[in-house]
């Protein structure tokens, strides 16, 4: 259930790849990418304060404030070789405990290795196996031939293209993307 993890995110594990909530140990690894223009190239804004100053993520500006526990997941991407942080996935905007979003980054020097589609594979069968989510959303600018082959890959089902919409504040055409439980659960089915 969503709420079991509130609070205590999971780790989860593949085999090369510990994905994990992200810490201050980790700013030396996020400041080598974190910011980088060609990150941002197709993710509808560019890089913010925070992910050009990584350090900036781990201090809370309003720590007077009292956070409700979130049922949203942000995960870093870790090579087990390395113990170094080369990218984030994330599942968030959950709405109502049925539905959410997914979105995920990685270090150019990472790209066309398969590690992002090790890493989603991993967090849907965490998602669908331990949590109630029904639905999961993804958005990809057509143009980011890699990101829509990566949901691809892991199931999600293209259910359309919004043509010159605005992805968060860029507009662009980008194609929009499913996955529901008995989708997956099928695909368990063929691959398991």
């Amino acid at each position: 259930m969503l709420k079991d993890y509130e609070i205590d995110k999971p780790i989860l594990e593949t085999d090369r790849l510990i994905i994990r909530v992200l810490n201050e140990n980790d700013v030396p690894d996020l400041r080598e990418w974190l910011g980088r223009d060609e990150i941002y190239t197709y993710w509808g804004r560019k890089a913010s304060k925070n992910e050009k100053n990584p350090e900036l993520m781990f201090i809370d500006a309003r720590p007077w404030v009292k956070r409700k526990p979130s049922p949203d997941f942000n995960w870093g991407i870790v090579l087990k070789e390395s113990n170094k942080v080369v990218g984030m996935i994330e599942v968030f905007n959950i709405q109502n405990a049925r539905m959410g979003d997914i979105g995920y980054r990685i270090s150019p020097e990472y790209w066309n290795m398969g590690i992002t589609t090790e890493a989603l594979k991993e967090v849907l069968r965490f998602i669908f196996e331990n949590t109630e989510l029904e639905r999961l959303n993804g958005n990809a600018d057509v143009r980011n031939i890699a990101s829509n082959k990566v949901m691809e890959k892991c199931g999600f089902i293209k259910e359309g293209t919004v043509r010159q919409g605005k992805m968060v504040s860029v507009y662009c055409d980008y194609n929009i993307f499913g996955l529901l439980r008995e989708d997956y659960a099928g695909l368990q089915g063929i691959n398991g």
